[in-house]
């Protein structure tokens, strides 16, 4: 199955933060890239933005759209060659650090973000920025996958 990390940021960029942020892309051992709001598939009608947001997709390497590995919960071998640590916690933190990382790059007021398979979403949280840790990391927990969930998170 294909898991997948998308969402946007407000407000909209101004040209110095839209600069750190694509710096901070390039430098990503991540696949970050800009997409269409298209992309937010099952995204509630008041929850999609106009034209002129920052709208991403996280994959687990540059190039590549799924996250598989990153959202993947299965404790993996000490010697597997994934890429990345072979505990979920840690992976998972490795996504979750990523999205701190924009969020305070751009100074956000909000990011919406969903974390799903074959992009389903069956929740949507609002959450503030300071609990998205521990709501996520419980979220994949309570699952032991991606959950499914559609997080606003706001920023304050």
């Amino acid at each position: 199955m294909s898991s997948f990390v998308y969402g946007y940021i407000e407000p909209i960029l101004s040209q110095n933060k839209l600069k750190s942020l694509s710096d901070y892309i390039k430098n990503s051992k991540l696949g970050i890239e800009k997409i269409s709001k298209d992309w937010l598939v099952h995204y509630p009608d008041y929850l999609i933005p106009n034209d002129n947001i920052f709208t991403f997709l996280i994959g687990d390497a540059p190039g590549y759209p799924n996250s598989t590995y990153l959202t993947d919960y299965g404790e993996y071998a000490p010697d597997a060659d994934i890429g990345f640590p072979p505990d979920p916690k840690e992976r998972l933190n490795i996504l979750i650090n990523t999205l701190i990382d924009m969020i305070t790059i751009t100074d956000a007021s909000k990011m919406v973000v969903s974390m799903n398979e074959c992009d389903q979403i069956e929740t949507i949280k609002k959450i503030k920025f300071a609990e998205m840790r521990d709501v996520i990391h419980a979220d994949f927990a309570k699952y032991q996958a991606p959950p499914d969930t559609l997080y606003e998170i706001i920023c304050e």
